[in-house]
């Protein structure tokens, strides 16, 4: 044995992994991530990384436990679901497997939450929500309405102050002012 472990330090590969008298450590078996891996919580922040480490220089995605920079958020999600993480994780790629009493469990849990949320909708009325929409749409109508009125009644106001302008300026009223100061007319020959 120790003969082909050298002969393989020789060809550059790693010795033989031998299996002593006792079993090899038991590992966990592959397991789903408990939560959502937040990727977008660190964009943006600047983490440091140990100088003695080969990836302290490069920017990426850090993982701590392997000790690896990757360069994008696809090849991190990859890393983390791979063979060499689940193995510094004391996991092997091994999945449980599941007995029908799961299965059933599992289905019974789902249900429940189906029915809980089917039970907040409850409280939904749709015939009180088509009253509120309609009160909204009658407030509504009732400010449009509002502001047609002030638009015409002050545009009302601007003509009639313009019609005045208008009287004074070319009407009759300024004959009499012209015939009071001497002034039959302006150069105009029109009457």
């Amino acid at each position: 044995m120790e003969e082909e472990d050298e002969e393989r330090r020789h060809k550059g590969l790693k010795p033989r992994i031998r299996e002593s008298g006792s079993k090899r450590e038991s590992r966990e078996l592959l397991q789903a991530h408990k939560g959502a891996i937040n990727l977008e919580g660190m964009v943006g922040k600047v983490q440091v990384v140990q100088a003695s480490s080969a990836a302290s220089g490069q920017p990426g995605f850090y993982c701590k436990v392997c000790d690896v920079t990757v360069k994008d958020s696809m090849s991190y999600l990859d890393h983390i679901n791979g063979k060499n993480h689940q193995r510094m994780l004391n996991r092997s790629m091994k999945v449980a497997t599941e007995t029908v009493d799961d299965v059933l469990r599992k289905l019974g849990e789902l249900r429940k939450a189906k029915q809980r949320q089917h039970m907040d909708n409850a409280d939904y009325n749709f015939y009180e929500q088509v009253k509120r929409q309609q009160q909204i749409d009658h407030k509504k109508r009732l400010k449009r309405k509002e502001a047609r009125k002030r638009y015409r009644t002050s545009h009302a106001e601007r003509e009639a102050t313009d019609s005045t302008a208008d009287n004074f300026a070319g009407g009759e009223d300024t004959d009499d002012i012209g015939l009071i100061l001497g002034i039959s007319s302006f150069g105009s020959t029109k009457r």
